[in-house]
């Protein structure tokens, strides 16, 4: 069978905690299917068929739940050392050799730098005998520290960096620097309570204890002394509610409600605090209404503005295609004209007109050490909070300490107080 018609690595990913419950309508006929298997006999541990059983489900999940029955998973070691996945590196290898060997998997898109490798299900596959079916989760946190790929797009989500990460240098380096302050703050967080409204449900009557993980990108290149930017935090073990639909509004910190304190225009203050770019910032309550920028959509304006300072050039044409590609940010573009948007932004801060690779990311950084060292101050202090990207949310009495602790951060690095406003 041809398969080189798929134009793209697709497929869905069989992640290595998914496994099928006994109780559930899939189990006897998922078990059926692997009592097939012609496996080699050798001297296993007694639980080895359990766990290849495990990964042959989440394997038969990925395929049975993919439109193109095309599956991928993750097939190196030390990837499985790193993330500490529920099921482990030899079972989910071993699993997909036999899947591939008995031809029920064939390789589907020859392999690429950083992506893993694509298989199908031919149609003769008996896995396509399987209709679609609900898997439940093995408990498995991500590491508090991860070091990824540089990839501007997604970068929770860009590959991980395992020849890094697992390097012996590099592991006792990120051991000994980077993980133990987020363990601190992990720590800290112990101390207080959190109710949150995932899908607008409380979670009070159910464990929830907010984590944090730390991420951050490697622009070094491959196996190279690492570079690190970005390192913004991300829910380790939860998720924040919804925003526009006002679920995170409803946030119960301590028992207490909460709000939200962040730093108007972030990137733009800290572009403006950077030794490469000192400029002063215009006398005005909103940076993105200013000047010719007053006559423009404000939304667009800000997006186009964080675009540029993450690498999109004023001196192109037309708009970027990301922006097509994203259906809230094409809403907002409609049929207006780049060229007003631009030579508006240029007009206000023509330090935008050309900046270096890679200072979003750098910015980011910058960003996201002021965040950390902000939540410190509040939790030293007996304040709880949480925090995404560049705001802390904190009980309502305690707003004036959040200000504070975000002062007090910019402070630390010899910048002046950030612009701050309060949802």
């Amino acid at each position: 069978m041809a398969t080189d018609k798929l134009s793209a690595p697709s497929g869905t990913f069989a992640v290595p905690r998914y496994y099928i419950p006994d109780f559930s309508h899939a189990y006897k006929p998922a078990r059926a299917l692997f009592d097939q298997l012609k496996w080699e006999k050798g001297r296993w541990r007694a639980d080895a068929l359990e766990f290849r059983f495990k990964a042959f489900c989440c394997l038969l999940w990925a395929a049975v739940e993919d439109p193109k029955w095309t599956i991928h998973t993750i097939l190196n070691k030390s990837h499985y050392d790193v993330s500490k996945w529920p099921i482990g590196y030899r079972a989910m290898q071993d699993t997909v050799q036999q899947l591939e060997k008995e031809g029920w998997l064939v390789k589907a898109h020859p392999r690429e730098r950083h992506r893993s490798q694509r298989y199908l299900a031919p149609k003769n596959s008996p896995l396509r005998a399987i209709k679609k079916f609900k898997v439940s989760e093995m408990y498995w946190v991500p590491p508090v520290v991860s070091i990824r790929r540089g990839d501007k797009n997604g970068l929770d989500r860009a590959p991980l960096d395992v020849e890094l990460m697992a390097n012996k240098k590099w592991k006792a380096w990120i051991a000994k620097n980077i993980v133990p302050p987020m363990e601190a703050l992990n720590d800290k967080l112990l101390s207080h309570d959190f109710t949150l409204f995932p899908f607008g449900k409380s979670n009070a009557d159910a464990f929830s204890q907010p984590q944090y993980q730390r991420i951050y990108t490697n622009i070094a290149g491959f196996k190279q002394t690492p570079d690190l930017t970005h390192g913004r935090i991300y829910p380790r073990n939860f998720f924040f509610p919804s925003k526009d639909q006002g679920w995170r509004q409803m946030t119960l910190i301590d028992g207490q409600r909460t709000v939200e304190v962040d730093v108007h225009a972030s990137s733009l203050t800290l572009l403006s605090e950077h030794y490469n770019y000192q400029f002063s910032l215009p006398d005005t309550d909103d940076y993105y209404s200013y000047g010719p920028l007053g006559d423009l959509n404000r939304p667009l304006v800000k997006t186009t503005i964080q675009a540029v300072i993450n690498g999109v050039s004023l001196e192109r044409k037309s708009w970027p295609t990301s922006f097509k590609e994203d259906a809230k940010v094409q809403h907002l573009v409609g049929d207006q004209d780049w060229s007003d948007y631009s030579s508006a932004i240029l007009a206000v801060y023509p330090v935008l007109a050309k900046l270096e690779a890679d200072l979003g990311l750098r910015l980011m950084l910058d960003e996201s050490n002021i965040i950390i060292r902000a939540m410190n101050n509040l939790l030293d202090r007996g304040i709880g909070c949480l925090s995404i990207h560049d705001c802390l949310i904190v009980p309502e009495n305690n707003v004036g300490d959040a200000k504070e602790a975000f002062c007090a951060a910019y402070a630390k690095m010899d910048w002046k107080p950030p612009k701050l406003r309060v949802e």
